[in-house]
């Protein structure tokens, strides 16, 4: 497709809202093999092409973001699908989903806590108990 000479153009306006993977890449902070995957599993919908090109627009950016900052804090990309499928058809991010997402997700990390707390009892014990033998 020939690019046209009118400054403004349709074709300009495309070109200034799309981007290739690396691109996506450095504005999300995630790299071209993470996107990829992101795209393989359906978390992202499949970009247009340009020849053998990925394409991608500034709502991908929007959508990787989201995945990463949802990582950086525990939750795994199977926990997200359904949040970021829906805010890939709607560009909204449904409250809802989300703070039920969090929820289920804080309640996991209390007991994690939980667990973690009594291992750690039960060392502070075994350690008194050897301690107490040995002396």
């Amino acid at each position: 497709m020939a690019k046209p000479k009118a400054p403004g153009s349709r074709f300009d306006d495309y070109l200034a809202r799309t981007m290739y993977i690396g691109t996506l890449a450095k504005l999300s902070g995630a790299t071209p093999k993470a996107i990829r995957l992101y795209e393989a599993i359906g978390l992202i919908p499949a970009p247009q092409r340009q020849g053998k090109y990925r394409v991608y627009s500034h709502r991908d950016v929007s959508l990787v973001h989201m995945i990463r900052r949802a990582q950086a804090v525990g939750f795994s990309l199977a926990e997200l699908k359904s949040l970021v499928e829906h805010k890939a058809k709607t560009n909204q991010v449904s409250t809802e989903m989300a703070n039920d997402l969090i929820a289920r997700k804080r309640e996991k990390l209390r007991a994690e806590m939980n667990r973690i707390a009594l291992q750690d009892q039960q060392l502070l014990e075994l350690h008194e108990e050897l301690n107490r033998s040995l002396s």
